[in-house]
């Protein structure tokens, strides 16, 4: 099948689209290899090879930390196409679609009956499934071919593997698994009762009298292998064979993964793998713009003296490395020279080093500018509580860039501590081969604080505060060893100082959306708990300029009432004292709760698309007194 970019499109006529979707849904919901329902049918979405291209996007530090993982070397970033209002404009751009499954359920409930079936004693009404081959042109045609056609609609269950690769279930062969498949095989499905649950669907073959429950299903592909660790000899569990429907029907090769019964509308069907960075001027930009005014002049030096004896012979030099120490333009020198690479820090770790630092040249609005920060005066320490923090900054203007990179299934897949991504082979691609990823520029502002290090030092020894760090490390660890990753996480964030700080954060976040005109849902987090420095960045960003109203800059300019709120918000919780009671799950079997303390939807949990970490490594304890206990509170 081409690759090539495609223009034509869908002839409308006078159909009009089921929906509309937005840059930002398409890097986070509908990327390619997402389910997506439309009224009478359902697609998947097509890898980039079959999209159009929107505008390029220059953001180095994401490039730079994407080219870190293999096969994403070469990448740039597009913004997805912008499509015309006009359903005519012969200039319309697309993202494409193939239509997956191919499995089809007959929308009359009478289809037993036309088909000249037997009554049934338990009155029930099963209709025809049937593959896309059955089809009668759109629809089904129930009585033997004649009549009026009957609507069909895609069935909801397939299968797929962790690995992201996805296929239609062998209707046939799962149904017969106990003896060879019917010659006169004719495949119904009956829905008993309206709620969809698994135990009321059944799928049965007419032919044969043969029947499945799809609970039954369910089961047979979860119980992959039995007590003795020999895998189910069961047709439709044979290994996974890497069919990417989204890369038009390719096959990888190798896979060998257990297939899984899936839901196309369950909520786990489909994660975006996203890389995100905040934009930030690079310090280090100036330096090689200035060094590479004189190169010509400098290339040959040989130390640091001589860049100093250069500039008094040469107003040239001179003018152009001024303020600039002779050892840096040395060693920028050398790194031109020898054709090394641009050393980039971690995504978190140059990002907090301008915010803890936060220069004076960034504390001036530019024109068009991108980054726009400055720290507030001291005045907010006068209060006890308020000496707990060590700096506050207000960014009035900041541009979030978000890029998909890939997709999961069923486990969803986030980056480290330091805001940089390991996909590994875990994460299915967008493409084959890969040479362009969709992204989007968010455009919001914000307010980052930084709590006190000697502080939080000190907290960090104290018994209690171990206890609870031990807690959630033996709680990480259970949870780690349910889970079949070929490559297991680290356990960065199952530790005292994240979960106070996400904590802490999820708290202010409640507080915040109250006063500042966002809702809770539009505010996100990002977290910084790593070697750089620790802080909280709470900021709002969308593709246009609703992200820019200003509300956040003034809560950073009164965090001091803010942060009272929130602290009496984490104190007492609607679920008390069973939430405060809540603690890391550390003994197997007891639950399932290895990576939460105390927290829960009355006082910790948020939207998920605000939050960092899927609603995990919270807990209340940390960081105000509750019910339960109050030493291992940081603020008391």
């Amino acid at each position: 099948m081409s690759r090539d970019l495609w223009r034509v499109g869908v002839q409308w006529k006078d159909h009009r689209p089921d929906g509309n979707i937005r840059h930002s849904q398409v890097v986070s919901t509908f990327g390619p290899g997402a389910l997506v329902d439309f009224v009478d049918d359902a697609a998947i979405v097509a890898g980039l090879s079959w999209w159009a291209k929107g505008p390029s996007i220059v953001e180095d530090r994401l490039v730079a930390m994407l080219a870190r993982q293999q096969g994403y070397e070469q990448v740039v970033l597009h913004a997805p196409p912008a499509s015309s209002r006009d359903l005519e404009d012969p200039d319309r751009k697309w993202i494409k679609a193939f239509r997956f499954p191919q499995w089809f359920a007959c929308q009359n409930e009478h289809c037993w009956v036309d088909s000249d079936q037997p009554p049934r004693r338990d009155s029930a009404r099963p209709r025809r499934l049937l593959h896309l081959s059955q089809l009668d042109g759109a629809g089904h045609k129930c009585k033997g071919g004649k009549g009026k056609t009957s609507k069909v609609q895609p069935i909801r269950f397939v299968r797929a593997c962790k690995l992201g690769h996805i296929d239609d279930i062998g209707w046939g062969a799962l149904v017969h698994r106990n003896k060879p498949e019917c010659s006169r095989r004719i495949l119904w499905i009956d829905e008993a009762a309206a709620s969809g649950d698994l135990a009321d669907v059944r799928i049965t073959c007419s032919g044969c009298g043969e029947n499945l429950r799809m609970s039954v299903a369910a089961q047979l592909y979860s119980q992959i292998t039995d007590q003795t660790g020999a895998k189910h000899q069961v047709p439709t569990l044979d290994a996974c064979e890497g069919r990417q429907p989204w890369l038009g029907g390719e096959t990888a090769e190798g896979c060998g993964q257990a297939m899984r019964l899936l839901l196309r509308s369950a909520s786990h069907a489909y994660f975006a793998v996203n890389a995100s960075v905040i934009h930030i001027p690079d310090p280090d930009a100036d330096l090689r713009d200035r060094v590479a005014k004189v190169y010509d002049l400098v290339k040959a030096v040989k130390s640091p003296a001589q860049i100093e004896l250069l500039r008094e012979l040469q107003d040239v030099v001179r003018i152009a490395l001024e303020g600039i120490s002779d050892e840096m333009a040395f060693a920028e020198v050398v790194r031109r020279r020898e054709a090394q690479p641009v050393a980039r820090k971690k995504v978190k770790e140059a990002e907090i080093e301008v915010l803890l630092n936060c220069p004076p040249a960034l504390a001036t609005d530019q024109p068009n500018g991108r980054f726009y920060a400055r720290t507030i005066s001291h005045s907010w320490r006068r209060r006890a509580l308020m000496k707990r923090l060590s700096r506050v900054v207000v960014i009035p203007r900041l541009v979030e860039v978000r890029a998909l990179a890939g997709f999961t299934r069923f486990e969803p897949k986030t980056t480290d501590v330091d805001g940089e991504l390991d996909i590994g082979a875990e994460v299915a691609r967008p493409d084959e081969p890969l040479t362009w990823l969709p992204a989007v520029e968010n455009f919001g502002e914000g307010f980052f604080f930084s709590l006190d290090e000697p502080a939080l030092a000190k907290w960090e020894m104290e018994c209690a505060v171990r206890d609870r760090h031990e807690l959630f490390k033996a709680g990480f660890k259970l949870w780690q060893g349910q889970r079949d990753d070929r490559k297991k996480q680290k356990d960065d964030f199952a530790n005292a100082r994240f979960v106070l700080l996400h904590s802490l954060s999820h708290l202010l976040i409640t507080a915040v959306s109250l006063d500042c005109g966002y809702s809770a849902s539009s505010i996100r987090e990002r977290i910084y708990a790593g070697a750089g420095g620790s802080g909280i960045l709470l900021y709002t960003a969308s593709p246009g300029a609703e992200g820019s109203l200003g509300g956040l800059v003034e809560v950073g300019r009164h965090i001091d009432r803010y942060l009272e709120q929130a602290l009496e918000l984490g104190r007492l919780c609607a679920n008390d004292p069973v939430c405060a009671a809540h603690s890391p799950d550390h003994e197997d079997g007891r639950s399932d709760r290895f990576l939460e303390g105390a927290s829960c939807h009355g006082c910790l949990l948020i939207s998920e698309p605000s939050c960092e970490r899927m609603n995990q490594y919270l807990d209340r304890t940390l960081v105000v007194p509750t019910v339960e206990t109050a030493d291992a509170a940081f603020f008391r």
